[in-house]
């Protein structure tokens, strides 16, 4: 065995400039996009919400406009993530192990860590300001709200009442616009709203009211993508809020992501001929079928454009495999690649040379079980798609139970790996960061255990893994315990569960899933 410690990735932004953290590279030279002809100027958005929430929403734009100094305390979001050994389901990491109870909340100014927030305008480093023709805006009214909220249907029923104000008001928006489809379109949800509706309990089974109303939308295949976001988030009510500068860094960079072929930063030292999937399963729970499960590939290329591509439903009976995570046969395995490749190659305009496959369970082959025998099934599809010269790496991501520990008040540095033989490592992708001299996190770190079935060294795997770690656009954080492959596949199942039975080809931009 022997420990190394990866240097930490670089991710480039206009003008060549590269280093480690998003928000320096965007204080610096700015986004990506205003070096390679992508770069939008304008986020034009339209808004669906009571005349209040409209108005609320759009004080909240105003405050983005402007410099937001970052404040002495604020909250630091878990970070960390599980990685199930038995199912391969992935979790939040709850743990009653807390490294230092004072640092949640963060106290102590760090301006490295939550930088003041330059203010999202044309004239600063952005080069993007958020524009709003109000007569597009979409007015809810107050008492139609209320009438479903008051009334004596079941739950469930006023629930579905809600989500269809919305579908109507965002077709209405997208198909009445006399000025052009905006960019983004965004939901306010009010609190009564929110309390009554966000997670509803039908016999044993739950309905996340976000999820089905983002999954409602998405199926409405109108192009735009949506943002919902709380009223109480708006004015500040909403519990275990980061402070506004952070909250400022991470809105903004979304929403620019979203903007169709904007990109905020790319990562240096990953190969542009490289095209990276991850798989992953969940659990039906609109069937009564216990066994009933879906599969999901996320695609990814060097700049972070994802896309998403849902499998058939399959059946996965434990009981009779004795292993709980789910396995693909090989005709399944053969078919969900070969779909997946053709439209990567279809929209990205370019054809791989290699592909690496991430998953959180074994990749099984015919000598672990002959009729789940997805290595040789996935192996197939790609030489099918890309022919016999493609190299290909099927890289096991799994939460690890082995700990490497260190001197002194802080975890292991972020990038420590553990190489314990020729095609398996350790590697910690959360940890202590040097550069903000300190561990940006509340709980001990969970390393992850890296295997790899390829020709390629298990170390560039790591350095690969650790890579990915950085391309999360729905914040501007240093860095996700997991590589963007896998980090949102709980997030697209949840949605992906809600989807109406006749949509058999949801979008598969990853941004509408954000």
């Amino acid at each position: 065995m022997k420990i190394e410690l990866l240097e930490e990735p670089l991710i480039e932004f206009a003008d060549d400039f590269l280093c480690d953290d998003p928000k320096k590279g965007i204080l610096t030279t700015g986004f990506y996009s205003l070096s390679n002809n992508t770069h939008n100027s304008e986020i034009n958005y339209s808004i669906i919400g009571t005349k209040k929430q409209i108005e609320i929403y759009n004080e909240f734009v105003e405050k983005l406009k402007n410099p937001i100094e970052s404040t002495s305390v604020f909250k630091i979001k878990n970070n960390n993530v599980t990685i199930n050994s038995e199912s391969g389901e992935i979790s939040l990491f709850e743990d009653d192990e807390i490294l230092n109870e004072n640092e949640t909340p963060f106290e102590g100014i760090n301006k490295k860590l939550n930088p003041d927030f330059p203010g999202f305008n044309e004239n600063s480093c952005f080069k993007c300001k958020f524009q709003n023709n109000p007569d597009n805006d979409i007015i809810l009214k107050s008492n139609e709200i209320d009438n479903i909220l008051n009334g004596d249907e079941k739950l469930h029923n006023k629930l579905f009442k809600i989500i269809d104000l919305f579908k109507t008001a965002y077709v209405e928006l997208i198909e009445n616009n006399l000025t052009g489809t905006p960019d983004i379109i965004i939901l306010i949800i009010g609190k009564e709203l929110f309390e009554d509706f966000s997670s509803i309990q039908i016999g044993n089974k739950w309905l996340n009211f976000r999820r089905i109303l983002k999954a409602e939308i998405i199926a409405l295949d109108k192009n735009v993508p949506i943002q919902i976001i709380l009223e109480d988030t708006l004015t500040g009510k909403k519990k275990s809020l980061q402070d506004l500068s952070m909250i400022a860094w991470n809105y903004c960079i979304a929403q620019y992501y979203k903007t169709a072929n904007c990109t905020p930063w790319t990562i240096k030292d990953i190969d542009s001929d490289t095209c990276y999937l991850g798989i992953s399963f969940h659990k039906v729970t609109e069937s009564d079928d216990n066994d009933l499960r879906s599969s999901i590939a996320q695609a990814f290329n060097k700049d972070g454009k994802g896309l998403i591509f849902t499998g058939k439903q399959f059946e996965w009976n434990s009981n009779k495999t004795k292993v709980v995570a789910p396995h693909l046969k090989y005709d399944y395995a053969k078919e969900l690649i070969i779909n997946v490749l053709k439209q990567y190659v279809k929209i990205n305009k370019h054809t791989p040379k290699r592909v690496v496959i991430h998953k959180t369970s074994d990749f099984w082959d015919s000598y672990i079980n002959e009729e789940y025998n997805e290595v040789d099934g996935i192996v197939q599809g790609i030489v099918e798609v890309l022919g016999n010269d493609v190299e290909y790496d099927l890289v096991t991501v799994k939460s690890s139970k082995i700990r490497v520990l260190r001197n002194g008040a802080y975890p292991s540095i972020r990038g420590t790996m553990l190489k314990i033989s020729d095609e398996k490592a350790i590697l910690y992708t959360s940890g202590y960061v040097p550069y903000f001299n300190t561990y940006p996190g509340a709980y001990v770190p969970v390393p992850l255990q890296i295997e790899n079935i390829g020709e390629t060294p298990i170390k560039e795997i790591c350095k690969e893994v650790l890579a990915l770690t950085k391309m999360n656009f729905n914040n501007a954080d240093y860095f996700d315990s997991l590589p963007i492959t896998l980090q949102f596949s709980m997030k697209v199942g949840e949605i992906i569960q809600y989807m109406p039975e006749d949509v058999d080809n949801p979008p598969n931009k990853y941004y509408f899933y954000m």
